[in-house]
C-alpha cells in the first residue's frame, strides 16, 4: 500500500465510496489532509491521470464531478 494525502474536499467526494481496502488514517496532515493509504495500481493510474500542475486531490475531484454528472 502506498501512503497519499489528499484534501477534504478530495475526500468528502469520495469518503461515501471508499472500498474497506482503501486504509484511513486517523491522524491528519497539519493543513488538514487527510492520509489514505492505496494500492500501488491505484496510486499509478491516479499518477496517469495528472494533468499539469494537478494534485492527486485535484484528479480525484475531477474524476467525481464527471462520475455524478456534474458540469461547471
Amino acid at each position: 500500500m502506498i501512503r497519499i494525502a489528499i484534501n477534504p474536499a478530495a475526500y468528502a467526494a469520495i469518503a461515501a465510496t471508499l472500498p474497506g481496502s482503501v486504509g484511513v488514517e486517523p491522524q491528519r496532515a497539519p493543513n488538514g489532509d487527510y492520509f489514505i493509504r492505496l494500492d500501488p495500481a491505484v496510486v499509478n493510474r491516479l499518477a496517469a491521470m495528472r494533468g499539469p500542475g494537478e494534485s492527486y486531490s485535484d484528479v480525484i475531484i475531477r474524476l467525481a464531478e464527471e462520475g455524478s454528472g456534474s458540469a461547471e
